[in-house]
């Protein structure tokens, strides 16, 4: 394994989560976060716990890049794609376990369902665009 892309892939990818997570948690589903405040810490208590966010999402993209790797085939970006979307069918998997079990309306499912099979799709890209053949 190429240490220097594996990092660069984690970090991008990282980077990538972390962003894509805060505007699609923070910005797009916020007013639906809202309507189900017991379900959530408030928003000045999440503060404290900043940091068990930022090393969850550090922890996804570097296993997420690691398994790549363990698999990688050298076939471009429709690798990246192909994985992105089957990491993303998996964690729908957990997405419908909630709903079983807490009073999540299904509108937040399908959102979590379709915002996290986007997110892992670039994700995707993102690390097969890193892992491209190098002329």
């Amino acid at each position: 394994m190429n240490m220097k892309r594996f990092v660069i892939a984690c970090g991008a990818v990282f980077i990538f989560i972390f962003v894509y997570e805060w505007l699609f948690h923070g910005v797009l589903l916020r007013e639906l976060y809202a309507q189900m405040p017991t379900l959530w810490r408030a928003e000045a208590e999440m503060h404290g716990y900043f940091h068990w966010l930022v090393i969850g999402q550090l922890w996804l993209a570097v296993l997420f890049c690691l398994i790549f790797v363990k698999g990688y085939e050298n076939k471009g970006l429709a690798e990246g794609v192909r994985y992105g979307l089957l990491i993303g069918l998996l964690f729908i998997g957990p997405d419908m376990i909630f709903y079983a079990v807490q009073p999540l309306p299904a509108k937040l499912i399908v959102d979590w369902s379709i915002g996290g099979l986007l997110e892992m799709i670039i994700g995707g890209v993102i690390v097969a665009a890193i892992y491209r053949p190098v002329a």
